[in-house]
């Protein structure tokens, strides 16, 4: 068993406890030692310690004092329950959208279940190989949020599923894969940003997209839908692209800058962006108003404190948990669809 560099001690946690609920080991079973599972893994000795004083304080191993490690009797009810994979794209300390939609998970936990999360770092790749890891260790349910940039291959999700099991998407789609699909209506979202915007007078916004093309689109429709409302028509030079080129991004901005008294984007855009705001010497509100989408840690970094619509983090996850609960107790049948509004947070960007 191979172990990747980054989240190793909880990839081996995952393996262990598996090991444990298995029927390789009964209650009373000595376990292996520290140093017989470092050997073994090519794992650290300070990791493997860790990892096994984790599983003696969930209860499923005991330390015998001059005897070793032993599997405890709770190994039988927690072999019980039910075990509900989780890929998410962003555990870091700035994005705080994960985090919360995490422990809305966790919180609407029944006692019979257990999640494990994955952390993609939205990269490709590393969705495939959580899906598989996921099918290999015998998931009950998933509930994933496939990569922004939706290059993902259909057929090869669908291989990598390799049971009949509830699956949620969460804000993008996989076509063709029987599975339940949450989201935030950015449409919705974005509408509120503009007619905020509009209601201040501001005639001239710009928009920076997004670099999913689900999410981009419906941000595309709401901005549209603000302006037809307001009277106003659309020009397509005050959306900016979003390729993963983020140089682009600042150089459609620094050009359209002069032009604009208002900004609809991520907060995350609008942090990195802040240097191009700050040297156009326009002064926000007053010149240039801002609404920030998601929220984020990256939020309250900026001066004057932005204006947001929030993700819909904690809602989405406490839905995605139910749904997975209710299909495999057959309380819930059939393909479910559901978007989360959110609603404007007014802060002094505004």
């Amino acid at each position: 068993m191979k172990f990747e560099t980054i989240g190793k001690s909880k990839q081996f946690y995952d393996f262990l406890k598996n090991e444990i609920l298995s029927d390789d080991y009964k209650p009373g079973d000595k376990f292996p030692s520290i140093r017989e599972l470092s050997s073994k893994y090519g794992i650290s000795v300070i990791t493997v310690n860790s990892v096994i004083s984790n599983l003696v304080t969930e209860g499923l191993l005991h330390v015998v004092q001059g005897k070793g490690t032993f599997v405890s009797e709770k190994k039988n009810s927690a072999k019980n329950k039910k075990i509900i994979g989780v890929i998410l794209f962003d555990f870091s300390l700035e994005n705080n959208i994960e985090a919360t939609m995490f422990n809305s998970i966790q919180g609407n936990l029944k006692d019979n279940y257990y999640v494990i999360p994955y952390n993609s770092y939205d990269k490709l790749d590393l969705f495939y190989k959580g899906i598989k890891g996921f099918s290999e260790l015998g998931v009950d349910g998933m509930i994933l949020t496939p990569p922004s940039t939706e290059d993902y291959d259909a057929d090869t999700v669908k291989s990598l599923i390799t049971r009949d099991i509830p699956v949620v998407f969460i804000n993008r789609r996989v076509p063709g894969i029987k599975a339940d699909f949450l989201e935030m209506d950015f449409d919705d979202c974005v509408y509120k940003a503009m007619k905020h915007l509009l209601d201040k007078n501001k005639r001239s916004i710009a928009m920076v997209k997004s670099n999913s093309n689900t999410i981009s689109e419906a941000m595309v429709r709401g901005y549209k839908r603000a302006l037809n409302k307001g009277g106003i028509s659309f020009d397509d030079k005050f959306i900016i692209e979003w390729n993963e080129n983020f140089g682009k991004v600042e150089k459609a901005l620094e050009g359209l800058i002069g032009k604009i008294d208002g900004l609809v984007a991520s907060d995350y855009f609008i942090y990195r962006l802040r240097r191009i705001i700050y040297a156009s010497g326009k002064k926000v509100p007053s010149d240039l108003s801002i609404v920030g989408i998601n929220d984020t840690a990256y939020s309250r970094f900026m001066n004057p404190p932005l204006t947001v619509l929030p993700f819909t983090a904690k809602q989405i996850g406490e839905e995605a948990i139910k749904l997975i609960i209710g299909k495999l107790e057959n309380k819930i049948t059939g393909e479910i669809s559901r978007s989360f509004k959110t609603e404007l947070i007014i802060r002094e960007s505004t």
